[in-house]
């Protein structure tokens, strides 16, 4: 699953235009954004319906708010991975699943996709990793979110940050080298 089609800054002035006029013009940008998006949240939260809860939610702000929105220079894209992402937040905050032991990985066998079990230490995982990005740069986590949650190649991330393939690129192996720190001490 790739990230959306890259379109110029003035398509998505245009289409944040649309969108204050017409709310039939969710659509479109459902049509645009909610498979990369989905995958987003789906690798986030590893489970499906969990994942389809939020990018429900995230298009329902996005109707509340269509008519307030102002373009600033930055994709509707990325207003969306930020709606989401805070659903996400929201959501784990008010999880009560918690690990209670170890797992050991000498003994693991890897169980079927629909088992609880695995499903909460998805849960648990997504949220050590969660935890680890909290204490990233906002850019940092910015920047992996859309490279790792919203399968955005590098020539995406420019787009949607306004900088170079190669400035992403950079960026995106920074912020890994600083993730994987972080995870490695927690």
């Amino acid at each position: 699953m790739s990230g959306p089609i890259p379109v110029s800054p003035e398509d998505e002035r245009v289409l944040i235009e649309r969108l204050r006029l017409d709310p039939v013009v969710v659509g479109d940008v459902y049509d645009r954004y909610s498979d990369p998006l989905y995958g987003f949240l789906m690798k986030r939260c590893g489970h499906k319906e969990t994942a389809e809860d939020i990018l429900s939610k995230t298009f329902v702000k996005l109707l509340e708010s269509r008519t307030t929105l102002e373009w600033r220079g930055v994709s509707l894209g990325a207003w969306l991975y930020r709606v989401a992402t805070n659903a996400l937040t929201d959501h784990w905050r008010s999880a009560s699943v918690r690990l209670d032991e170890e797992i050991d990985p000498e003994s693991w066998d890897p169980p079927s996709a629909d088992d609880p079990v695995w499903n909460t230490e998805l849960v648990i995982e997504g949220d050590r990793l969660k935890n680890a990005m909290k204490t990233l740069s906002p850019r940092d986590q910015e920047i992996l979110s859309l490279k790792f949650y919203g399968g955005y190649e590098a020539v995406e991330i420019a787009t949607t940050l306004g900088i170079s393939a190669n400035h992403a690129a950079v960026l995106a192996y920074r912020a890994l080298g600083r993730l994987r720190q972080k995870l490695t001490s927690l």
